[in-house]
């Protein structure tokens, strides 16, 4: 569930460590602002191809298999470095709050298209997951 995002950032928060680039401060901020681009819309520049087909195997390919490492959507969404990790942890935790509460239609993902409620909240945990995965718990 998009809950059960929160209490994994919750789990590694205290000590952990990076087998990424990215620190769990940027992760954090990364799905956070990924989460708002759901509701306030994307660059859609960057992915031109239009066809729905191969969006539709795109689609279930990142859903069978996870996201591929190396893909970037939207170059605006990587985080910088430096990011509190308390500051992205509220930003993360306020994106899901007014996700759930939101009502209004999403704007089409960059790479996908237009995307039910229901494979919005389906990519927000796979994408979810494919971040946190970098993320690993160390003994405190």
């Amino acid at each position: 569930s998009l809950a059960q995002i929160l209490h994994e950032v919750d789990r590694l928060r205290p000590a952990h460590r990076s087998l990424r680039r990215w620190t769990l401060a940027q992760v954090c901020r990364h799905l956070a602002d990924t989460i708002h681009g759901s509701m306030d819309g994307f660059d859609m520049t960057r992915h031109a191809d239009k066809r729905p087909w191969k969006r539709r195997v795109l689609l279930g390919f990142t859903f069978a298999f996870g996201i591929p490492e190396g893909v970037v959507v939207d170059p605006r969404l990587t985080p910088p470095d430096g990011v509190s990790l308390d500051e992205a942890v509220i930003a993360l935790r306020d994106a899901l709050a007014r996700y759930q509460r939101h009502s209004g239609p999403l704007f089409p993902h960059p790479l996908f298209g237009r995307l039910s409620r229901r494979a919005w909240n389906r990519l927000h945990r796979v994408h979810a997951a494919h971040h946190l995965g970098f993320i690993a718990p160390t003994l405190g």
